[in-house]
């Protein structure tokens, strides 16, 4: 199966209107993995607006490791597109020097 670049979801904070969209890896990933969509989508917008846009100002690579569904989710900022790069699983994360780490755990 061959996999294109996805627009998942528009939002807007300030005014300004940002895309969440995939790469045809990271969708890739995605359905390797069966994680769909709304999962990666809502743990974007869990970090809330100004944790966003305070990334999207230092520039760097985020990931968010969501310890309810065991993933990671790693992304980065072009102008106000927010790009999901890959969706990995948990326990084999690497990240690059100067990525982002956001964390949902489980609650107990």
């Amino acid at each position: 199966m061959k996999f294109k670049d996805q627009v998942f979801a528009e939002l807007k904070i300030d005014g300004q209107t940002y895309s969440i969209r995939a790469t045809a890896h990271a969708m890739q990933r995605m359905d390797e993995r069966q994680v769909d969509e709304y999962v990666v989508t809502g743990n974007v917008m869990a970090l809330g607006k100004d944790r966003l846009k305070e990334l999207q100002e230092q520039g760097d690579d985020a990931v968010i490791i969501d310890e309810v569904r065991d993933i990671a989710v790693v992304f980065g900022f072009n102008k106000n597109k927010v790009t999901i790069i890959t969706v990995i699983n948990k326990s084999n994360i690497w990240v690059k020097d100067g990525t982002q780490i956001e964390r949902f755990k489980k609650v107990q």
